[in-house]
């Protein structure tokens, strides 16, 4: 089966086949990758189930968190009145944080508009109380060593107003 060959004194061996042992792994993974792929693209399984899944999940527990920080707004108000108070506090907390970026009248500056009907990060209740107690990428800081839950409710209450 081999054959010695000689090339400037160096005697080489030739073999004409692989060994046996690599011969039958090549084969049994050649196999098996075939199976596995018959598999994978006839079974109909694909990963957006699970992202499917996953986004329903997350979908819920924002609609969960969004539903309990307007309960706790509605509930905490009683009626218009309590509303009205945040609303004007929220004014006065506006003009000492929020208006060096935004400007006084929230036209925007540095900062974006705030009286546009979409933002970029959403206009829920929840997404904007987000937005100020933990910032946003590209210039927006957290205020939540700043200021307290309830200022920061306040400040939700007046951005909501802004048109």
């Amino acid at each position: 089966m081999s054959e010695q060959h000689d090339y400037d004194g160096i005697k080489y061996r030739e073999e004409k086949s692989s060994p046996g042992v690599f011969r039958i792994l090549f084969t049994v993974l050649a196999v098996w990758g075939v199976c596995y792929m018959g598999y994978y693209l006839f079974s109909g399984w694909s990963s957006q189930s699970e992202a499917d899944a996953a986004r329903k999940v997350r979908d819920d527990r924002k609609q969960a968190a969004h539903k309990a920080v307007e309960a706790t707004a509605v509930g905490a108000s009683g009626s218009g009145h309590k509303v009205e108070a945040y609303v004007v506090a929220g004014k006065q907390l506006f003009g000492s944080f929020c208006a060096p970026c935004h400007g006084e009248s929230a036209k925007g500056g540095v900062g974006p508009d705030l009286t546009v009907s979409k933002y970029k990060y959403g206009k829920t209740r929840l997404d904007i109380t987000k937005t100020i107690s933990e910032g946003r990428p590209g210039g927006m800081p957290s205020f939540s060593s700043q200021i307290n839950k309830e200022q920061v409710e306040s400040l939700v209450e007046f951005v909501l107003t802004l048109k």
